[in-house]
């Protein structure tokens, strides 16, 4: 690249990068304030979004000390990254650790700032699917004149609260929301709020009463509470948990349905009572996990508790009753904590109050529900003229089918009638105050924002307090409704107090006024100490500091249309896209849609006059969406191969297509500096494949490709799965000309251009922190370069995988693919072994073993497996490579030697095809005999003694890629041991691993 373009043609200091990506979010430290405010399903780390900014408009000759200053990472990082993992392998956890604070709390200074403009401006930066808002919050920041677009209006709205207002408002959006006082007081119009709420929800939630201890307590302290000292000692409520319940279809006995009955990790748990007589169930609780009934239902079957009956229901009959309206509920158990007042050593009362959790059983008294149905009914005319609770009707889709099928076809069924009756007391509430506000003429636009914010924090305790809200029994804690992407049915639930004190509504209140502080000190807002007026409180009006830059510029619509931004007009677009049918976003974004058109609508109408959120022009792949069309092809056709899932695919890229081509209008040519970086996460080769050719023939070349691992290992959509555990940062220049302006080249010359590119690549991304499934992504790039500048590209026979596509000759990204994983497959061979490499091993155990260390999992895409079988010419239809491997939806497993014996592949006296054959028969011999002179015996009678170096290298190759934990990993240690006297490490200098900083 020449010097003048961008430092992200050239360098990008990505172990610090991935490093800080992963410690963002690490364990139990609190998300940074943007993850913190309000749900969105697929926000990218703030650390990598505002690399790709920055990166992207610092000049090319920045050096490694600018770009780490400007994402406020210390060049230290990496020696005290090793100090800690070389602690930790020892054991060690009291080292110094990190010298600063996390990455995404440095604020770039004025400096820093200036590094981005451009002759004394600062550029335009777009992100067209701006979702969550890391990017723009992140380009914010920088001081750029940020672009937000998005369709959704739930994510749009979010981005404005994000965004636009922190930047805008700054501290005075935090005066007029409210602060807390003391404990339990607050002011503004948070504690006006919590206020009127709580007036609303008295009687709702029933008296607990308290302990004699805790009386004798009170009465103990009674001058100091009278006082004011200390706080008053109380029981309260935190949490109801409900197990829905069904009849029997044998005895007609009442079925509490849960998967099981833990309630915390040190064996306190329920037994089930079943009552012979009355067909119904007591509950007890007990202290041992054997104590524990088993759980009730598995898999949508439930089975009966009573001792005279133990059926099963039929497969479907729960969704059958619920629809039927017969899906009931049973209380079963209360959690509830005591609060109190300890004391230091010289009498003086400490500054938190001591809390304690715990569990009974719920009582009769526990149970109001009669009151609460007759609450609702008093309320339900005034409700249904005022529109209070969303009636609207679920949109049958991928994620609502299964509500709809469990008797919810309507949003408010998604909530107990107490939570149908509280969260709408909220929403009446807030629109009493907001009315008043208007009355008063006091309705300002910070003070709109601000309201807007209380919206939020509905929200937060709506996620919270669900049907689709569980107890997280080894956290101790209410996991939210979106605790997975998707409405997937909770047989037991959790209910949430919400008028008590300290958690509840008030908890929600609270975490949402710390972001909005913390989203203005991350807006570079400071409070000097001539604000401060003397009782603490900030004395701003309705102004705001000065912001470090123009307020982001929020735009809600398609990202293939976007009207309000002028031709060549942008100078840099960065944007993470949908990922084909990874999240359904307007689907799950309803559930907050319903609830934000009755709160947040009433003072910004403009973002929810739509029923729903928008479907139509939402780009990702949803099958439900075309099941109706698939069904008429079918019908009019029975040889039809049209599916759903195809023409969401096809919708999928068409829209794609669209939004890559409004790129390519917006942005300024490659000679003034137009510069576009597209975030892309997938493992799906279609989706790889759909992305780069919607890229390129919208008109843009790939000049860089760098991965940015942002998935710690211990992430459970990650762990032991071949999931890339990077985002990509696709770096693309608009071309100046169109596509098929100049002849293309010959195929056999771009194929040699893009195998000298990849081998160019490999010692530079040998010397990154890449797990092997990176690298061989990371080695696309310059693939993608090529294929890219030579698009058009036509083979003189057909590929023979596509011979029955509509243009079998035509080059795809998927050829360049190719090309990179055999070039990066042979590298990736010397490093395991180089003596191993050299000795031509057979196809399958070079597949076998590339594939296992490439993947880094046993469970593979069927498409990703056949990667590395073309690359090292093996068919994965033979019978030597069927053997060790199964096959199912579309994902092979790489069996172990102890699966292969089992299903009699291998044996003492089974033949042996390949040198994998001979070493998962040795493991395996010397596992089931639980020593390794077996394994050692068997080899000798094979004729292979410790001088056959062919076995001795497919062996070390193949404890190389193993995991701890493999079936193999432990017994193939124990055969090296014995056969060649020494440990074997099973580490490659060239695979290190980023430290899983979850821990």
């Amino acid at each position: 690249m020449p010097p003048t373009s961008p430092l992200i043609e050239h360098y990008l200091p990505i172990n610090e990068i991935s490093i800080e990506s992963i410690r963002e979010r690490a364990g139990a430290i609190p998300n940074p304030a943007p993850h913190q405010l309000h749900v969105w399903w697929a926000r990218r780390p703030l650390n990598t979004s505002r690399a790709a900014v920055a990166a992207s408009l610092m000049p090319g000759d920045s050096s490694r000390a600018d770009i780490l200053d400007a994402l406020g990472i210390p060049e230290t990082l990496l020696d005290e990254h090793a100090d800690i993992l070389h602690a930790r392998e020892k054991g060690v956890r009291s080292v110094n650790g990190y010298s600063r604070k996390r990455a995404f709390t440095h604020n770039p200074t004025a400096e820093q700032q200036a590094a981005f403009r451009r002759n004394g401006h600062a550029p335009k930066v777009l992100d067209v699917t701006a979702g969550g808002g890391s990017i723009p919050f992140e380009a914010g920041r920088l001081g750029l004149n940020t672009i937000a677009n998005e369709l959704n209006p739930v994510a749009a709205f979010i981005l404005r609260a994000t965004c636009e207002w922190p930047q805008r408002y700054g501290y005075a959006l935090r005066q007029h929301y409210g602060r807390e006082l003391g404990i339990g007081k607050y002011d503004g119009i948070m504690g006006r709020y919590l206020k009127r709420v709580r007036e609303l929800l008295e009687g709702v939630y029933p008296d607990v009463g308290q302990p004699k201890w805790m009386a004798d307590w009170n009465e103990k302290y009674k001058a100091e509470i009278e006082s004011g000292q200390i706080a008053r000692a109380k029981r309260y409520v935190w949490s109801y948990l409900f197990a829905r319940a069904i009849s029997c279809p044998s005895c007609d006995g009442r079925i509490p349905l849960s998967p099981n009955w833990r309630l915390a990790p040190d064996g306190t748990g329920i037994r089930v009572i079943p009552d012979t007589a009355t067909r119904t169930c007591d509950f007890e609780i007990v202290n041992k996990p054997a104590e524990q009934s088993p759980g009730t239902i598995s898999r949508a079957i439930a089975t009966c508790p009573y001792p005279d009956c133990g059926a099963t229901t039929p497969k479907g009959y729960i969704a059958q009753e619920a629809q039927a309206e017969r899906l009931g509920q049973q209380l079963y158990a209360i959690i509830y904590r005591d609060q109190w007042q300890e004391f230091t050593k010289a009498g003086k009362p400490k500054k938190r109050l001591t809390t304690k959790r715990g569990f009974r059983i719920a009582s009769p008294q526990d149970d109001n529900t009669a009151a609460v149905l007759q609450m609702l009914a008093d309320n339900a005319e005034a409700w249904e003229r005022d529109n209070i609770l969303p009636i609207e009707q679920l949109q049958y889709g991928d994620k609502t089918r299964d509500a709809i099928n469990y008797g919810m076809p309507r949003w408010v069924d998604m909530f107990s009638p107490r939570q149908q009756l509280a969260h709408g007391l909220c929403v009446q509430a807030f629109r009493e105050l907001v009315d008043e506000d208007r009355e008063n003429e006091e309705l300002t636009d910070v003070r709109r924002a601000a309201w807007c914010c209380i919206s939020l924090a509905l929200d937060k305790l709506i996620n919270a307090n669900s049907h689709f809200c569980r107890w997280h029994s080894n956290r101790q804690v209410v996991a939210g409704t979106f605790d997975s992407h998707d409405f997937g049915m909770k047989w037991s639930y959790t209910e949430m107090a919400v008028a008590i004190e300290g958690l509840g509504l008030e908890w929600s209140l609270k975490d949402i006024g710390d972001c909005i502080e913390k989203l203005a000190d991350m807006s570079g807002h400071t409070l000097p100490d001539s604000r401060q007026s003397a009782n603490g409180r900030m004395d701003m009006g309705d102004s705001a500091l000065a912001p470090i830059a123009p307020p982001t510029q929020v735009l809600s619509g398609p990202a293939q249309f976007i009207v309000d931004i002028d031709d060549a007009s942008i100078d840099c677009i960065v944007f993470d896209p949908p990922y084909h049918n990874n999240v359904n976003y307007a689907e799950l974004s309803d559930f907050f849609y319903v609830w934000l058109k009755r709160t947040a609508g009433y003072v910004f109408p403009e973002y929810f006059t739509e029923h729903l959120a928008d479907k139509a022009n939402e780009a990702i792949a949803s099958p439900a969406r075309f099941r109706q069309q698939a069904a008429q092809a079918k019908a009019a056709n029975r040889k039809s191969k049209v599916s759903a899932s195809k023409l969401a695919t096809q919708d999928y890229l068409d829209k794609m297509r669209e939004i890559f081509d409004e790129c390519r209008r917006v942005i300024k040519p490659a000679e003034e500096g137009g510069i576009m970086t597209v975030m892309f996460t997938h493992k799906d080769l279609s989706a790889w494949d759909a992305l780069i050719t919607a890229l390129i023939e919208a008109g843009f070349n790939i000049t860089r490709v760098w991965p940015i691992k942002t998935e710690a290992e211990s992430s459970l959509h990650i762990r032991d799965k071949a999931a890339a555990r990077s985002t990509m940062l696709i770096v693309c220049r608009p071309r100046a000309q169109g596509v098929g302006s100049s002849p293309p080249r010959p195929w056999h010359e771009v194929e040699s251009e893009i195998r000298s590119a990849v081998q160019a690549d490999i010692p530079t991304l040998a010397g990154y922190d890449f797990k092997p499934v990176d690298i061989y992504n990371a080695a696309y790039g310059p693939a993608l370069r090529v294929i890219s500048e030579n698009w058009g590209a036509k083979r003189i026979t057909p590929h023979p995988d596509r011979m029955y596509d509509d243009d079998p000759f035509l080059v795809t990204p998927t050829d360049a693919l190719e090309i990179t994983r055999r070039e990066v497959t042979r590298w990736r061979a010397e490093q395991i072994s180089n003596e191993w490499a050299n000795s031509h091993p057979d196809p399958v155990t070079a597949w076998y073993i590339l594939t296992q260390d490439g993947a880094g999992a046993t469970v593979v895409p069927f498409d990703e497996a056949n990667l590395f079988a073309k690359a090292i010419g093996m068919d994965m239809e033979q019978s030597s490579a069927q053997r060790v491997y199964t096959k199912r939806s579309g994902r092979i497993t790489l069996v172990s030697a102890k699966q292969r014996l089992a299903r009699g592949d291998i044996g003492e006296d089974r033949a042996t095809e390949t040198m994998l054959d001979r070493a998962h028969t040795a493991i395996a011999l010397t596992e089931r005999a639980g020593n390794s002179e077996r394994g050692e015996q068997w080899l000798k009678w094979r004729g292979v003694n410790e001088d056959d170096s062919a076995f001795k290298g497919t062996l070390e190759s193949l404890l190389t890629v193993l995991k701890p934990g493999h079936d193999d990993h432990q017994w193939g240690h124990a055969l090296y041991r014995k056969l060649y006297g020494e440990e074997h490490q099973g580490v490659v200098a060239s695979q290190p691993g980023l430290l899983d900083i979850g821990e």
